[in-house]
């Protein structure tokens, strides 16, 4: 295909000879060891018959060896060699009869010879083929797997049929015709007999298209089962034996309903074909035609595909001629020539797209079957011929040519006249067509329609030996990922940075010291042994000089200077990273300085090693994980404080630049900024990271689709379907791109292949479903407890034990460093206590104050029983029934990739996946498409449509508690805070949860302490609390201390705040708070140190902070400026 010029037009013959070396298992009709002869046909002619011979012991030796030539004008006599086989006919010569002179012979047997080798290559092989019986004939009553009769036959020729590069251009085009099921009840066994055709038209190299018939056709009866094993048949109609008629090791091969192409693998067909397959009647073909493709006529296949996609096959129904009259010369691959009109003309449209998609080799499937309408063959084909017309033997029904036509064609006497006679015969023949079309435009084609009564359909196969479009192999797309974005190691530790620098410091310390220590013992040891070595002062500073004394005199010092003066250097340039002249001497000075102190403190570190003393703690690490900065992340992302957002996502990256799941989150957070420049940074760093990241994948193939990098774009998404090919989200994306450019038919793929995945992924989560469920009503539950135990042991259980999930307080505390210990231990000490006691409290109070005064569901909020570990099962918890709730459908694919393109704010392909949505829904859009298209507009700040479409999903369906959530979003960002309280609290009481449950505890919680009530605050602090048990961060923890502190519960106030404080030490607003509460409670010094944070961190709430300055002049503390 890669080589369209290559020619196969090479007029040369190339002899075949093929030689039936010998037999075995041999027996005849009268007699043991027969006399038997060979007979060599192909092709409608007899090459030869092989010498008469005797079989001994079911043995003989042919040695016949038989040749055709093979000439070539073109390919026909290639596709003549790869669908029509040698036939090789076996006959026993019977003893001659008294008074007859004539011989009389009697068929044992038949079989095939496939020469397809030689057009795939090969210039000689040996085979071993099985005799098939005629109906009769000895062999039949013989035959067994052991005994079968065998021929060894072997085939050459002298050069290879074709070369490498033909080889390589062409290919190998094989057309099953299966069965048609659900025929018209009409079709009978008894009465006139009927030969049932499938005909269709191929492209081939030439002006001409190639006709590919596949005739008698086998009516069976309602309910005649099918063998689960089919073999294939040759498309010839010149062999007897029925076992000839197979194709050797080519069977039918059945799949799954859901896995084939046709139009019939929708779930709601599979009932009606399994019924149908199984219980009525039915026409079976099983014949395959191949055909030998050019790569000119495999151009012409992918343009006729490209245009028009569809094949069309037709089907009829004709019946068998009369028998041939003395003299006359027939065959039965005439008779199909010789058919009567045809009846039950119909046709199957088959979609030949998916053979353009790459590395498809396959298309089977089952294909409805219509009246035949040449205006619908033309509209969907774009071709105005019909076989019943181009085809002199298969002329009739309701669109055939009359034969009392008045026009007639002119006959060609002379060569002389061809141009003349040319030019009438075309003028007739458009007259003839047009004046016939005309009339015949309102004929109906009755028998034809019985097909779709009766909801006939066909099964067809066709495939190729190498696909038409190539895929790119796996490691091809991994190397073109890799030019794109070359693979990054990870990041390991590097050997020579900074660590190692110190490390080569320290070995060098303890090197000079060891040198030192010895000098020392050399000098006064011996005094040391014999207990005369002073230790007054005095003395030790004698021997102090003594020893520098000695160092410097030896030249030991400078040496000493010289092995330390490399690794001070390293520290300089590694640590430090400074590696050019300072330019100031200040900076110079205080550089020098730094250094100091740093070698000075190493060097007491290596040496309290080398002494055996204990070091200093090391200063833990935070306890906070990369989920929980990654959870404090998107709240700053929702709360729009970017610039905290952008520091908790640097600080993930600081950690761990090896993940590349860290760089994807950012990259995504960038997305939301709209700084595309700076997002495909991100995701090819987590490519660079991991090759095989699906989701940085896809989204670096969206943004080199935006930037027009269409290229690149396609190698990103083919390498992420590649990576997981069960990615229901890869494909999906990938058809939209190619929608985008206008690839029709790989878009289509796509989306076929992603429906396909999702299928199979939901009738496995089914089976698992009902599995979990069959043995849930095997398991015994125990019966209930009385409602007044239950109360009672509800009223022990700890809320907060939610908590301790959390990491541990105690464990881990991030304070700046000059927080005293003191005020930290006794907030630590006193958060458990404290919260134990209002816990419960808080949860009994939650929903009252959700639903309101109106609306109380009672004093006691259901929580989880503990289970314990002795328990096989647990005990139900009751729950009240739900008030409402929303209806859980199957996404669809599109929905599902607009979804995930709005969470990773990929908006340009949200629109796309909508619009395949919208136009997917049979029925109106449902309630989470107008919810879906609404957060696409919120995210656009086109306010005025997103209400628009949140009021259209409110219609379909009041109940989505997503409605009403961004109903308050809207209000909340139109700043009416009182409509946002009435939209949010509508969400909480519904039993699901919304998408974004965080962001409206923190929102609806805002709201309430603005209104500066005591009811408020109160709601404010268990919406908070709820919040903080759900996805604890400082925000929540300081909605809870706010209003803890607004309602005098100053303990409670100073255990919430200390939690937010923990979670992250620099929220100014909660050292102001905290200051407060100091205030308040007489704590002078840790008064002044939570303001002097508060101000250091720049506390902006200019409220807060005058409420501090009055307090603290009112109490006359907390202010060190007072």
């Amino acid at each position: 295909m890669e080589n369209p010029e290559v020619d196969f037009k090479i007029h040369r013959s190339v002899p075949v000879q093929i030689t039936v070396l010998r037999g075995s298992n041999f027996k005849g009709s009268k007699v043991d060891n027969p006399m038997t002869y060979v007979r060599a046909e192909y092709n409608t002619f007899q090459l030869g018959d092989s010498g008469k011979m005797q079989v001994t012991d079911g043995e003989i030796e042919y040695n016949f060896t038989i040749s055709f030539d093979c000439t070539f004008d073109g390919i026909q006599e290639l596709d003549n060699l790869v669908h029509k086989p040698v036939i090789l006919t076996v006959f026993e010569v019977l003893p001659k009869e008294k008074k007859k002179k004539e011989e009389k012979t009697l068929v044992l047997g038949q079989a095939t010879v496939d020469l397809l080798p030689l057009v795939q290559g090969e210039c000689k092989f040996t085979k071993t083929i099985t005799i098939h019986p005629v109906g009769g004939a000895p062999l039949e009553q013989t035959i067994s797997e052991e005994t079968k009769p065998l021929l060894d036959i072997a085939v050459s020729v002298p050069e290879p049929l074709l070369s490498e590069a033909q080889l390589e251009g062409s290919n190998l085009l094989r057309i099953t015709a299966e069965t048609a099921y659900s025929v018209p009840e009409s079709w009978n066994n008894t009465g006139p007999q009927f030969n049932y055709i499938v005909a269709l038209f191929l492209p081939t190299s030439t002006l001409k298209e190639l006709r590919v018939v596949f005739p008698n056709g086998i009516l069976k009866a309602a309910g005649e089962k099918e063998s689960s094993i089919r073999p294939k048949r040759w498309p010839i109609s010149n062999v007897t034996a029925p076992g000839a008629q197979n194709i050797a090791d080519s069977f039918i091969e059945i799949c799954r309903y859901e896995d084939e192409d046709g139009e019939l693998n929708r779930k709601e067909d599979w009932a009606f074909r399994t019924e149908t397959e199984n219980e009525k009647k039915r026409v079976t073909w099983n014949i395959e035609r191949r055909c030998f493709m050019e790569p000119e006529a495999l151009l012409r296949l992918q343009k006729h595909i490209a245009e028009s996609m569809y094949f069309a096959v037709e089907i009829k129904r004709v019946p068998f001629a009369p028998a041939v009259k003395a003299g006359g010369k027939s065959s039965k691959i005439d008779k199909t020539e010789e058919e009567g009109p045809t009846s039950f003309h119909g046709v199957a449209y088959v979609n030949m797209a998916p053979l353009l998609y790459p590395g498809v080799k396959r298309i089977r499937g089952a294909y409805p079957i219509f009246p035949f309408n040449e205006a619908e063959i033309f509209e969907k084909t774009k071709r105005r011929k019909s076989l019943h017309r181009d085809a002199p033997g298969l002329t009739g029904g309701s669109k055939g040519l009359s034969p009392h036509s008045k026009f007639s064609i002119i006959k060609i006497k002379d060569d002389k006249a061809m141009k003349d006679a040319y030019k009438k015969n075309s003028v007739i023949m458009k007259t003839l067509v047009t004046e016939h079309e005309t009339e015949m435009s309102a004929a109906v084609n009755i028998d034809g329609d019985q097909y779709v009564e009766a909801r006939s359909y066909i099964v067809l196969e066709f495939s190729l030996a190498k696909p038409l479009v190539q895929k790119r192999l796996r490691e091809e797309l991994v190397k073109r990922i890799a030019e794109i974005i070359p693979p990054r190691p990870l990041f390991p530790r590097r050997t020579g940075g900074a660590d190692k620098a110190v490390s080569d410091y320290h070995n060098q310390i303890i090197s000079v010291a060891r040198v030192i220590m010895d000098e020392y013992q050399e000098m006064f040891g011996r005094k040391l042994v014999e207990g005369k070595l002073s230790q007054e002062y005095q003395d030790q500073e004698e021997r102090k000089h003594k020893l520098i004394f000695e160092l410097n005199t030896s030249g030991k010092y400078f040496a000493f200077k010289e092995q330390l003066k490399h690794a001070v250097v390293k520290i300089v340039r590694e640590k430090y990273m400074q590696t050019v002249a300072f330019e100031d001497r200040e900076q110079l000075q205080t550089f020098l300085n730094e250094l100091y102190i740093y070698l000075v403190d190493q060097m007491h570190c290596c040496l309290h090693k080398l002494l055996q003393v204990d070091p200093p703690n090391p200063i833990p690490e935070s306890f906070l994980d990369s989920a929980e900065l990654k959870h404090f992340a998107k709240e700053a992302e929702m709360i729009k404080n970017f610039e905290l957002a952008n520091k908790y996502h640097l600080e993930r990256l600081t950690r761990d630049k090896s993940n590349a799941e860290h760089w994807y989150d950012y990259g995504t957070f960038h997305l939301l900024l709209t700084d595309y420049a700076k997002a495909e940074e991100c995701f090819r760093e987590a490519v660079a990271v991991n090759q095989e990241h699906i989701y940085s994948l896809i989204l670096c193939g969206i943004l080199a689709c935006l930037n027009d990098h269409c290229e690149d774009a396609d190698s990103f998404f083919e390498s992420a379907r590649s990576f997981e090919p069960s990615s229901v989200l890869a494909w999906t994306i990938q058809g939209l791109f190619y929608e985008s450019r206008d690839r029709t038919i790989l878009s289509e793929m796509a989306f076929a292949e992603a429906k396909k995945l999702q299928t199979s992924a939901e009738a496995l989560k089914r089976s698992l479903d009902e599995e979990f469920a069959d043995k849930l009503k095997v398991t015994e539950v125990p019966a209930r407890e009385p409602e007044n135990d239950k109360k009672d042991n509800q009223t022990v259980l700890d809320v907060s034990d939610a908590v301790t999930h959390e990491p541990s307080i105690a464990q881990s505390v991030t304070t700046p460093p000059s927080l005293t210990t003191d005020m930290v231990s006794k907030s630590i000490l006193s958060v458990s206590s404290k919260r134990r006691k209002s816990s419960i409290k808080e949860a009994t109070k939650i929903i009252e104050v959700l639903e309101g005064s109106e609306r109380k569901i009672g004093s006691t909020i259901d929580v989880p029983t503990v289970i314990q570990q002795d328990d096989a099962v647990p005990t139900p918890v009751h729950e009240q029934p739900p008030r409402e709730t929303i209806h859980r459908h199957t996404r669809s694919i599109f929905m599902q990739a607009a979804l995930f393109l709005l969470e990773v704010n990929a908006l340009q392909f949200v629109s796309r996946a909508l619009a395949h949505e919208l136009i997917f829904t049979e029925i109106e859009p449902s309630s989470e498409y107008h919810v879906v298209l609404a957060r696409l507009y919120i995210k656009q700040e086109e306010f005025g449509k997103a209400e628009e479409c949140l009021a259209e999903a409110g219609r379909i369906n009041h109940q989505n508690p997503d409605i009403w959530a961004l109903l308050g979003h809207l209000s909340y960002m139109n700043e009416n805070y009182t409509q946002a309280k009435e939209y949010y609290e509508r969400t909480m009481c519904y039993v699901n949860d919304t998408f974004d449950m965080h962001v409206i505890c923190l929102r609806l919680g805002s709201i309430y302490l603005q209104e500066d009530q005591i009811q408020s605050y109160k709601s404010a602090k268990s919406i908070y609390y709820f919040a903080s048990q759900k996805a604890p961060s400082c925000l929540t923890w300081l909605g809870v201390g706010i209003a803890c502190y607004r309602l005098n519960e100053l303990t409670d106030a100073e255990d919430a705040l200390c939690e937010a404080n923990i979670l992250c030490n620099n929220n100014a607003e909660v050292w102001g708070y905290l200051s407060l509460v100091c205030l308040k409670t007489g704590r002078k010094l840790e008064a002044e140190q939570t303001y002097k944070y508060a101000i250091k961190l720049s506390l902006e709430n200019k409220l807060l902070l005058d409420e501090i300055h009055q307090l603290q002049k009112t109490l006359g503390f907390g202010n060190p400026a007072l």
